[in-house]
């Protein structure tokens, strides 16, 4: 009841264009000063909870994208991971809907984000456990990311929790191993992982546990996010990136 309750308001939020307004101009506050991340400003005078109008937008599709420069190609997967990654950890909110009609792709690897209406707040011990996991996989260090993990699932050993840890580590293998490329392998090894898992969902005694709230959509990091950035099939340093961006924040 709690992983239905929580998609029901996730979708009730995509009709309150209010609601995604704001969220849009926190997005646009967070970002504010980077070079390659344009989030259209919003007009407030002209958008109400059934409105929403912005500054118009243009830019080449994911697609087009695609079939850049391996430069380029390499400058727009750093800026998508800046733009998700320090939107989860520093600004606590996970832009959920990365469809690949969100981004229009600039010059000089700018990027411009749409739609803003599915969004979730990460906060409290989730959030300190994300930002844990991930300065652990920016060490190498396996046991502290582990730790951090298994405190996020709040499993207690058995075969899910085996299944997911091992799941969710290679995830985070583009940070473990950086530089790294993200391709269509590495996203069906993932896909695959996850149709394994769910075959444990309804063994007796596999230690199975429900999603731990504002976990149920993160799931889009792996299934629609890292779908995009195989499509652009360079290698990145996304170390670097997060290091950065933590740096400046002050959480490295």
């Amino acid at each position: 009841k709690a992983v239905f309750a929580e998609v029901k308001q996730r979708f009730e939020e995509e009709l309150d264009y209010t609601l995604e307004a704001e969220r849009q101009m926190s997005f646009r506050r967070l970002h504010s000063g980077d070079p390659h991340i344009d989030i259209p400003e919003v007009i407030p005078a002209c958008s109400a909870q059934r409105v929403l109008t912005t500054l118009l937008a243009r830019g080449a599709s994911l697609e087009e994208a695609a079939a850049a420069p391996r430069a380029e190609r390499r400058q727009h997967a750093e800026t998508l991971w800046r733009f998700v990654f320090k939107g989860n950890l520093v600004g606590g909110m996970f832009n959920a809907d990365p469809h690949p009609g969100n981004y229009l792709f600039q010059p000089a690897g700018r990027i411009v984000f749409l739609d803003f209406g599915c969004v979730q707040p990460i906060a409290g011990e989730h959030l300190q456990q994300s930002r844990r996991a991930h300065k652990a996989a920016l060490r190498g260090d396996q046991a502290a990311f582990t730790a951090a993990m298994t405190q996020l699932l709040g499993t207690s050993g058995g075969a899910y929790e085996r299944a997911m840890l091992a799941y969710l580590r290679r995830c985070f293998e583009p940070l473990f191993s950086s530089p790294y490329c993200i391709n269509a392998g590495y996203v069906k090894s993932l896909v695959d992982a996850t149709m394994d898992m769910k075959r444990l969902v309804l063994t007796k005694d596999s230690g199975f546990v429900s999603p731990q709230e504002g976990l149920l959509f993160m799931n889009r990091l792996q299934f629609g996010f890292y779908s995009v950035l195989s499509r652009l099939d360079v290698e990145a340093d996304y170390a670097a990136v997060e290091n950065r961006f933590l740096g400046e924040a002050g959480l490295a």
